[in-house]
């Protein structure tokens, strides 16, 4: 049984060294990189609507039904709504504001997030070790597109490319809690409710913030290729999703 909990400690530190991969940004060109950044911020649009509505609030309906995940969700959604209004209010009241709200709330929706994926983690070692390591390898499927779209909207939220990567990287480790909570308390009161709380989180980023950003986008070739990678985070939820089950 303590193996479990080494094996989850372990397995949610390899998941949040993850976060790093924006590092192999540093070596483009200017141009390029924020070319990269736009497509990045596309993909996490779709991965964040994909994760919602594929994975998380199916799972939080399926884990306390219909109603109580919907009221979830909605306290998520409008949560993060009044969040951004106070970030808004205390990070742009000037005329310029550096650092957009969004990137704010993506830390904290992301940390939500792999906190639940240490949960997750933790509790498949304890009912198995080899159902711990199928669940870990299935995370990481998804963490990787999930961190380079984490990084793309911080410095896309105005963040440095250094900034960005241990902002990200520190909430990455938010992981390595979950495991240790999921352990110890298994999480089965609070699992519904956590999750059904990150999907409305993720959805008021990717409609509110995000895909708006990427409406601004004038070029049809450059607005079709986004809509594409868009999709392409959508389908990429749908196959882990698939994997997972299977």
């Amino acid at each position: 049984m303590q193996d479990a909990l080494y094996l989850s400690i372990a397995s949610t530190i390899l998941v949040s060294l993850l976060s790093l991969v924006g590092i192999f940004t540093l070596i483009l060109k200017r141009d390029s990189f924020w070319n990269l950044v736009f497509l990045l911020v596309s993909f996490a649009a779709g991965v964040l609507i994909g994760a919602s509505f594929l994975h998380l609030l199916p799972e939080a309906i399926e884990l306390s039904g219909v109603e109580s995940a919907i009221d979830y969700f909605l306290v998520g959604f409008v949560s993060f709504y009044l969040l951004e209004r106070v970030l808004r209010w205390r990070h742009c009241h000037e005329d310029e504001c550096n650092v957009h709200p969004m990137s704010h709330l993506a830390l904290f929706g992301d940390s939500i997030h792999n906190f639940i994926d240490g949960v997750v983690i933790a509790v498949a070692y304890v009912t198995d070790i080899n159902l711990g390591i199928l669940t870990t390898i299935a995370v990481i499927s998804h963490e990787i597109p999930q961190e380079l779209g984490d990084f793309g909207i911080l410095v896309f939220g105005g963040f440095s490319v250094r900034k960005a990567l241990v902002y990200n990287f520190l909430t990455a480790l938010t992981a390595v809690l979950g495991a240790i909570f999921g352990y110890f308390a298994v999480a089965e009161k609070f699992l519904p409710i956590v999750v059904a709380f990150a999907a409305g989180n993720f959805t008021y980023i990717a409609t509110s913030d995000l895909i708006p950003e990427l409406h601004k986008e004038t070029d049809s070739g450059k607005s079709l290729l986004s809509f594409v990678i868009f999709i392409a985070g959508l389908l990429l939820v749908y196959a882990m999703g698939n994997l997972h089950a299977h």
